[in-house]
């Protein structure tokens, strides 16, 4: 039963995903989607149906948005697996991930726009940082990081500066060569940073999502921005 429920829940959140950029990120949007799948067989539901669609997605919009980077993650995970990635240098393995993320959001950046303006609404922040150190944690997970100590978190919340500043360029680049371009020169630019030291005085050990806030913080100040060469 857990099966077929995240097949239909999958197949339902690429359909409302789609439709998005027409009808925006709303209940109605997702009703019509299940339409569209045949998951529910009138567009005209009665409360009760209603109920059942939005149960799928625990009656929260914001819930949609945490089961589509699910998605993007888990097809990150696929699809650097079956790629010839995995015997690179880490900050190959790291660019590959990221790449191929972008790649399987692509046809849905406008979801994806359209999504970050909802998470980056105060009451949402939190689950925003959530989600974005989780996919950093994967990434460095798949890459073989084994890592116990101080270095543990200060990888991740690095990554997490070169991943959203990526994911900003991206969303307002169509060439993926570019992209690849600038993702390769932010990585590059993390050894601005110099040492990791550097970090100790913002990292809270048993709280790192409030330390991403500082970090990105650092990360996108004047001091360490990239500066555009195209």
């Amino acid at each position: 039963m857990k099966d077929i429920n995240k097949k239909i829940k999958t197949k339902l959140l690429l359909s409302f995903l789609e439709n998005v950029p027409f009808d925006g990120w709303s209940w109605e949007t997702l009703y019509s989607s299940a339409f569209d799948i045949g998951f529910i067989k009138s567009k005209k539901l009665s409360e009760i149906e209603k109920g059942n669609v939005r149960h799928l997605f625990n009656n929260n919009l914001v819930n949609i948005i945490q089961e589509f980077n699910i998605y993007l993650d888990d097809e990150m995970k696929e699809n650097f697996k079956k790629s010839k990635s995995k015997n690179l240098r880490i900050p190959d393995k790291i660019k590959s991930q990221i790449i191929l993320r972008f790649k399987a959001a692509n046809k849905f950046k406008e979801a994806v726009r359209i999504s970050l303006g909802m998470m980056a609404l105060p009451k949402n922040s939190k689950i925003a940082l959530k989600m974005l150190y989780k996919t950093c944690d994967i990434i460095w997970r798949d890459c073989g990081d084994k890592s116990t100590d101080f270095s543990f978190y200060t990888k991740r919340l690095i990554l997490s500066g070169v991943y959203s500043s990526t994911l900003s360029y991206w969303l307002n680049e169509s060439d993926f060569a570019k992209v690849e371009d600038f993702l390769q020169r932010r990585l590059n630019n993390v050894s601005n940073f110099g040492k990791i030291k550097k970090f100790e005085n913002v990292i809270n050990q048993s709280n790192p999502i409030n330390t991403l806030f500082k970090i990105l913080q650092r990360f996108n100040s004047s001091k360490y921005s990239y500066k555009s060469h195209d």
